[in-house]
């Protein structure tokens, strides 16, 4: 994808997560690799599940996969370099996802005795030293402005249901990754109003564990001022999408063949 290098922008963010690596949506997530260097940001929230740590996971796994932690480690560490290429001012902020406590989780049921080795933790397995990448573990959300970033914990029916959800636990504006979908909610009350995200997702559509998922492909781009901030969801509708009047992608020559035509 060609287009103009923007200057190095520090109060523009752009938020993205649930890549689930090696699991991901490949057109998708060049695209926005793509779009975070032409941006060029200040900040890139990752807000978990980048990782999808399916070796240890405690759900029944396919058996013709061949994947193994260090494979599915690899993966996620090649794409922070390259992430880190393509933002080299940017601060990076990693939060950890439910699918990255796996790990955790494994080690304290599975090896007590090793659970609390620093090698085995998350920012030493992926060098997060090296790539200046800052970690924040599932329990520690944080916020840059009046805008509170997470993981999320909640999965509603519909899409904003869980934005909401959100913003009652938190009682604050809240954007937060973990449903695969995108939506906001607003709400206002006498003095002010709230809004609340869900950032959609950048793995695949077409998992083998669902069929037909309510799931949207997509990420935000954050803008902060003096106790203001603005968010701008971009959706990927069949790896398209339009920011500020440009189409990024290419469009499909054929349509979909998701669904086999018995007619």
């Amino acid at each position: 994808m060609k287009g103009f290098s923007m200057s190095f922008s520090k109060n523009v963010s752009i938020t993205l997560g649930d890549l689930h690596l090696p699991f991901n949506n490949v057109t998708a997530t060049k695209l926005a690799i793509e779009f975070i260097r032409e941006q060029n940001p200040g900040r890139i929230h990752l807000l978990g599940d980048i990782l999808d740590a399916v070796s240890v996971s405690r759900f029944d796994k396919d058996p013709t996969r061949k994947e193994n932690l260090q494979d599915e480690l690899d993966s996620v560490r090649d794409w922070l370099t390259e992430l880190r290429d393509a933002a080299p001012r940017a601060k990076i902020i990693y939060s950890e996802g439910n699918h990255e406590y796996r790990i955790r989780k494994y080690l304290m049921s599975e090896a007590k005795a090793l659970a609390g080795l620093r090698s085995l933790a998350l920012e030493k397995l992926l060098d997060f030293a090296t790539l200046r990448v800052r970690f924040r573990p599932q329990d520690r959300p944080y916020r840059i402005g009046h805008l509170l970033f997470t993981h999320g914990q909640f999965i509603s029916r519909w899409s904003a249901m869980s934005a909401k959800r959100h913003f009652e636990q938190f009682g604050c504006c809240v954007i937060h990754g973990h449903t695969h979908r995108l939506g906001s909610f607003y709400h206002t009350d006498i003095a002010t109003t709230f809004a609340a995200f869900e950032n959609g997702c950048l793995s695949t559509l077409t998992p083998d564990y669902v069929t037909a998922p309510d799931w949207q492909n997509g990420f935000s781009v954050v803008y902060h001022g003096k106790n203001y901030f603005h968010v701008d969801q971009v959706a990927l509708i069949r790896n398209r999408f339009c920011f500020h009047g440009k189409v990024y992608g290419s469009q499909r020559a054929a349509p979909s063949n998701a669904v086999e035509d018995l007619s």
